[in-house]
């Protein structure tokens, strides 16, 4: 049976995740984690910082993930907000050695953990990771931002762990239409974002 371990930013995103997959809180345990069975879901937090602190301390006390699958919000450039969309490539925003690197890093990039869900109805759009709310930017094309992701990546790569990151578009870089959007539960909820056949690694999407 294959180990999953969903990775969610915030509690409010982890909450009907939890409820949907009859997850149960690991009491006592040094980081926020439900589990049932070979399913375990940890909340990180908001950051690059503290998700890589907290995804860290995760992988020295237990197993091995086959898999890492982040659901949560995201903003993009032009998607609509409410519609899912598949992270196709991972980014970060503020990486940069003028000249030599841009958005990744040398020799630690890893494209092949990406996984895409079969389905040509959601969209594949790349995801930059930023240290804070993104409410501009010079990138003209799709494109999505959040603030969790490329640590997660970064892990995965490390550890040579699949990856499969499915975003809601929660704003087109308006930080009011933001938390506007995100207290409009059928527009922002994240259960519809839980995949079918995890465990046959046929990454069915899932329609309400």
């Amino acid at each position: 049976m294959k180990n999953i371990l969903y990775v969610i930013a915030m509690e409010k995103e982890a909450k009907g995740i939890v409820k949907e997959l009859e997850l149960k809180k690991v009491e006592g345990a040094k980081l926020k984690i439900y589990e049932k069975g070979s399913t375990r879901l940890l909340i990180t937090g908001i950051g690059k910082q503290r998700v890589a602190m907290n995804l860290a301390i995760y992988m020295e006390n237990y197993e091995k993930p086959d898999i890492i699958i982040n659901l949560g919000y995201a903003g993009s450039t032009n998607s609509e907000i409410g519609t899912w969309v598949n992270v196709s490539e991972i980014y970060n925003y503020e990486w940069e050695i003028p000249g030599e690197e841009k958005y990744t890093m040398d020799g630690i990039d890893n494209k092949e953990l990406i996984v895409k869900v079969e389905d040509d109805k959601i969209s594949k759009l790349p995801c930059y990771t930023a240290e804070k709310f993104v409410t501009g930017t010079t990138i003209s094309e799709d494109v999505l931002f959040d603030m969790e992701l490329h640590s997660i990546y970064l892990i995965c790569c490390i550890h040579g762990i699949k990856l499969l990151s499915l975003k809601k578009v929660s704003d087109n870089l308006s930080l009011d239409n933001y938390y506007e959007n995100i207290d409009i539960e059928s527009l922002m909820e994240l259960t519809s974002g839980i995949l079918q056949n995890v465990m046959e690694e046929e990454f069915l999407w899932k329609k309400k």
